[in-house]
């Protein structure tokens, strides 16, 4: 949002007397806003506060006043009192003037309506592909719902990037049950802890090593070796001009033949050292019988 359009916004408000004392609730948006009451009604938005995430997350932090500014609406700042739970309608368009519905409740059509409470969010956005061509965040996502549009997934994806769905890395990982959001959109925390933005889906597109390494650790992680790798290759090449050898079965083969050679000099050192020994028995036992009959 310029800031033009964001100082004439608030001006707006300011001016046909919209402050948060005189907020009326959803249920009164909803008399005339039928189907926009409804899918607000099941979406996260609604439940920004009575969430159970939320309050046990709330309790686990001191139940700090400020985090009711994105979670209730008409939160009276520094403390713990609001007119409604949740974000509700006037979250966004403000509260409902007193001539309405001759006086209109517009919003600036922009991502920076979202800014105030998703503030990593949107910063991941800006600096996105998406925020660069200023692909919004309801290009996407449903306005009251908050849900996905076209139900999300491959549907959702699949209607700017259809040609990226047909290309090598995309459809051999789609084969094995991936989808767009598995590496484009990952969870930066376990579960659903999404409080403050840390459980939501990261925004900013790019598919680098540490996305990469969640499925193929084991590669990636190789590949930081691979200096050493070829190290030893080199050195493996050395010993087989040696051996004069041209490949390495050759020189598997030549090793076995080695190997073969190997034991059985031991086997015979050994056979040898028990001949030896038989013979010295022997050699021992004769020298004392002949002793003994000259004695005698």
């Amino acid at each position: 949002m310029k800031p033009i359009f964001f100082v004439l916004w608030v001006m707006f408000l300011f001016l046909t007397g919209l402050t948060w004392a005189k907020s009326v609730g959803p249920s009164a948006c909803g008399e005339c806003h039928a189907q926009e009451f409804q899918e607000w009604t099941s979406s996260l938005h609604a439940e920004a506060f009575r969430s159970a995430v939320f309050q046990k997350s709330w309790k686990e932090h001191g139940s700090k006043p400020d985090c009711l500014q994105c979670h209730t609406t008409g939160w009276k700042e520094g403390t713990a009192s609001f007119a409604h739970s949740g974000v509700t309608c006037e979250s966004c368009h403000g509260s409902m003037a007193d001539n309405h519905p001759a006086a209109k409740m517009p919003i600036p059509v922009s991502s920076d309506m979202c800014r105030r409470c998703h503030a990593s969010t949107h910063t991941e956005w800006k600096l996105s592909a998406h925020g660069q061509k200023n692909i919004r965040c309801f290009d996407c996502h449903n306005v009251h719902g908050t849900g996905l549009r076209l139900g999300g997934g491959e549907n959702l994806c699949g209607s700017c990037h259809t040609e990226k769905q047909q290309g090598f890395a995309h459809a051999t990982h789609h084969k094995n049950g991936l989808r767009c959001n598995t590496c484009h959109f990952p969870q930066s925390a376990e579960g659903p802890d999404a409080i403050m933005g840390t459980g939501a889906p990261g925004h900013n597109l790019a598919v680098g090593p540490h996305i990469c390494a969640r499925c193929h650790e084991e590669t990636v992680h190789k590949s930081s070796r691979m200096s050493d790798l070829r190290a030893r290759v080199s050195e493996t090449q050395k010993h087989m001009a040696v051996a004069g050898v041209e490949n390495v079965f050759d020189l598997n083969e030549k090793a076995k033949d080695l190997q073969w050679r190997l034991d059985r000099a031991r086997s015979s050192a050994w056979l040898t050292g028990v001949l030896g020994l038989l013979a010295g028995l022997g050699a021992g036992w004769l020298g004392a019988w002949l002793a003994f009959r000259r004695r005698s």
